[in-house]
């Protein structure tokens, strides 16, 4: 990959070159095949070749060139050659791609007009001025038998659908390579036609950005895949229409011909759908300009067409849409007209117009609904999985946020922890330095006094050392102060709930004189957050019990158990405000973090038809409140 990479990044100076060594290759075929060196041959070659070359570098020139070569051919006298006219159709259709994929607005779409305007030129040269001819029978009209008109209406479409298929090819370069502001170029055909830029882009399937897209890149299991089904769909075409696909006759081999080329559709219907398409349509043309009716390959069709909604672009999606109904039209007067020649109608036209013409609106409603069900089966799919991928996105958005929101929550709970201890450490450092300076002081007066200072700074500053390890982060912001809440407050805490409307019972077990500063302000809080929960969330109507219990288990240790029950109201069905996951609370994140903080631990969830929290807060050895 590295060598292919360097190799291409030193030729991108000199893609200019391409157009002009093709010009040069079609013109050296045209001296070896032998033909004749005529003057209106030799310059109807130099006029296309010329356009093939200068179709990168001056596309208007190049227009106006391969209008001068098909008029000096129409207007010249003398046949000429099979090969010489298919060298002039190659040659139109690399100056067509190249005019779509390097001229500007007007000029590429002149080139659409010349496009289709050149398939009847062409095709009147290819059929009637030379050797392709077509089995004469049915009336003559203005000296052509009726089958000549239909064979050159065939031949037109083909070349047509040659044509604007080159031209649409160059059209989705130009257009990728307009959107392709940034990046590296996903495909070498895309790389081949710009102006300029490194070498193609080698990275992972699914890299190429958001722009529109000739060639997508696959993963090798969906290469493999997209290969796979060709070659099951060519098994059960030769299966199910044998003697169609491998008898040795002219019929024969057009039907395989047929078959291959739309496996080729099939094959390429995921990784580039536009090229698809046009392939597609080479079969079905080739298909009616040598005589076949309905064949089984024709099921390709519709996997293309479901394929164009399914992975095109918005251009490619329409054109899907426009083959639909175009296609239905086209073949639907192909099997009237061959239906009506073979039956000999045209001998009795006027008698037999009216069941024409419902045979025609019959076969073209059945192919319109069909073309146009496999497009719209590839619309739904596509829009199925944008809705899901939109889906999954907002799910992704829901939890990001929600784990945004549980970060600040537990931020902004450290930072009102913070504050709190805020004074609980500042009392503490007032009393050391009080009993220190007292006692040193009074040494000499009351030596005694020293061992009680002493004993008090050590309970202080064990209390303090507590409260210390309990902060996590140091916050430069000037905070409020206020009184600190203790566990003595829960009280008056259950009766502003209980006036409220709230009815609570409180209960207390054991002795509770064990806790520090850091684990009263902690117990006093989850108590509150939970009864404010249960006021908020749960049935009003049923009393919540607070417990305030002593623990002293050889698992837990000596602290606090603090056991919060109350009644859950009936669930009812809302709908959420975003469509997608419920929003987390500030309460039970918070309460968490002030369990941990303080050494204990916070469990809540739905116990029966109630919701309890209880937490667990250790007490401080040495320390009394």
């Amino acid at each position: 990959m590295p060598d292919r990479t360097r190799v291409l990044s030193a030729l991108a100076p000199h893609r200019w070159v391409l157009e002009p060594a093709l010009a040069v290759v079609l013109f050296g075929v045209w001296l070896i095949t032998g033909l004749p060196f005529d003057l209106a041959g030799a310059l109807a070659v130099l006029l296309y070749c010329a356009a093939v070359a200068l179709s990168r570098v001056l596309p208007v020139v190049a227009l106006e060139i391969a209008w001068l070569a098909v008029i000096a051919e129409l207007s010249e006298g003398s046949s000429l050659p099979l090969p010489h006219r298919l060298i002039s159709a190659v040659a139109v259709v690399i100056a067509l791609f190249g005019i779509a994929s390097h001229g500007g607005k007007v000029v590429r779409w002149f080139g659409f007009g010349s496009a289709i305007l050149w398939a009847p030129a062409l095709a009147y040269l290819f059929t009637v001025r030379g050797d392709l001819k077509f089995p004469q029978f049915g009336p003559v009209i203005g000296g052509y038998y009726t089958s000549q008109g239909v064979g050159l209406l065939m031949m037109s479409l083909l070349l047509a659908v040659v044509f604007v298929s080159a031209w649409l090819l160059g059209f989705l370069v130009a257009r990728q390579r307009a959107t392709a502001t940034s990046g590296p170029v996903p495909s070498l055909l895309v790389w081949l036609a710009s102006p300029g830029g490194g070498a193609p882009g080698l990275g992972a399937p699914g890299e190429e950005g958001d722009g529109p897209k000739l060639v997508r890149r696959l993963t090798r299991p969906q290469l493999t895949f997209d290969i796979a089904g060709a070659v099951a769909y060519v098994f059960f075409c030769l299966v199910t229409d044998f003697t169609s696909s491998l008898v040795p006759s002219d019929a024969g081999r057009s039907t395989f011909l047929v078959l291959i080329v739309f496996a080729v559709a099939v094959a390429l219907r995921r990784m580039s759908p536009a090229v698809s398409l046009a392939i597609a349509w080479l079969a079905a043309v080739v298909q009616m300009t040598t005589g076949h009716n309905i064949l089984v390959s024709d099921i390709a069709v519709l996997v293309v067409l479901y394929a164009t909604a399914l992975y095109g672009d918005r251009v490619v999606r329409y054109a899907g849409l426009i083959s639909a109904g175009v296609g239905a039209f086209v073949a639907s007067l192909y099997l009237t007209l061959t239906s009506a020649l073979a039956q000999g109608y045209f001998d009795l036209l006027s008698s037999q117009l009216t069941g024409m013409a419902l045979q025609f609106a019959f076969l073209f409603v059945v192919s319109a609904t069909v073309l146009g069900l496999s497009w719209v089966l590839g619309l739904l799919v596509r829009t199925w999985r944008n809705a899901r991928a939109s889906r999954h996105a907002q799910v992704q958005a829901e939890l990001d946020r929600n784990r945004a929101e549980e970060v600040v929550v537990v931020e902004q709970e450290r930072t009102r922890i913070a504050r709190d201890m805020h004074d609980v450490v500042a009392h503490s450092l007032a009393v050391v330095i009080a009993q220190a300076d007292g006692a040193r002081y009074a040494r000499h007066a009351d030596p005694d006094a020293v061992d009680t200072a002493l004993e008090t700074i050590a309970a202080t500053a064990r209390s303090a050392l507590v409260d210390v390890r309990v902060l996590l982060a140091e916050l430069r912001q000037s905070q409020p102060e206020g009184p600190q809440p203790s566990l003595a407050d829960v009280d008056q805490t259950v009766e502003q709930v209980r006036a409220a409307g709230l009815p609570v019972t409180m209960e207390r077990r054991g002795e509770l004189d064990g806790l520090g500063s850091a684990q009263q302000i902690a117990a006093y809080r989850i108590v509150q957050e939970a009864l404010t929960n249960a006021l908020r969330h749960g049935d009003t109507t049923r009393p919540v019990s607070v417990v305030l219990a002593q623990a002293g288990g050889a698992d837990s240790g000596p602290g606090i158990v603090i056991t919060v029950r109350n009644s859950m109201k009936t669930p009812t069905p809302e709908p959420l405000a975003t469509g997608g996951l419920p929003r987390i609370g500030h309460g039970l994140p918070g309460m968490r973090e002030r369990a941990t903080l303080a050494g204990g631990s916070l469990s809540a969830g739905p116990a029966g038809d109630g919701f309890v929290v209880t937490a667990f807060l250790p007490v401080v050895s040495g320390v009394r409140a």
